[in-house]
């Protein structure tokens, strides 16, 4: 290869590169504006209260990608350390399914309860059990992981 040839060799890889590595950061930069759309999170609060009278209060909301949508993260405050009922589970996530302001891909419920013996995990496996056609998978101790809301409360349309 003679000198010029070289030079356009040189000159073409470096044209490849930066043209690679631009490519590279205007989809890396697609991808944190999407991890930071819609973070917001609505009345849920609210609206889990207001459905079930055992919640006390909803805390540590958190939103993660969660393979190509975003899953929900919240942890309920209840009155007992008692687990809960399908019906009350249910009256819950139908709530939130509600209220988020985005369309969540899964809902991953934990719940606790400050009792006179400590901090109590509640337990919502058997519950969310009872919910088909919701997909159910364990989170935590007692926590659940809830998939398919659709199928059983309808098309997300937003906070109603």
């Amino acid at each position: 290869m003679n000198m010029g040839q070289r030079a356009i060799a040189v000159a073409l890889a470096s044209v490849l590169l930066c043209g690679a590595a631009t490519g590279c950061s205007v989809i890396a930069s697609e991808i944190d504006h999407r991890a930071g759309e819609a973070t917001g999170y609505g009345n849920i609060a609210e609206a889990v209260v207001a459905a079930s009278p055992r919640v006390l209060a909803v805390e540590d909301l958190g939103k993660s990608l969660n393979g190509f949508a975003y899953r929900l993260d919240l942890s309920l405050v209840t009155d007992s350390g008692e687990p809960f009922s399908a019906d009350e589970l249910d009256a819950v996530v139908e709530a939130i399914w509600g209220a988020v302001p985005w369309e969540p891909n899964a809902i991953e419920i934990t719940a606790g309860a400050d009792t006179t013996d400590g901090h109590e995990v509640v337990d919502l496996r058997a519950a969310a059990d009872a919910l088909a056609p919701l997909g159910v998978t364990n989170a935590g101790t007692g926590g659940v992981g809830l998939t398919g809301m659709t199928e059983r409360y309808g098309a997300w349309t937003g906070p109603r």
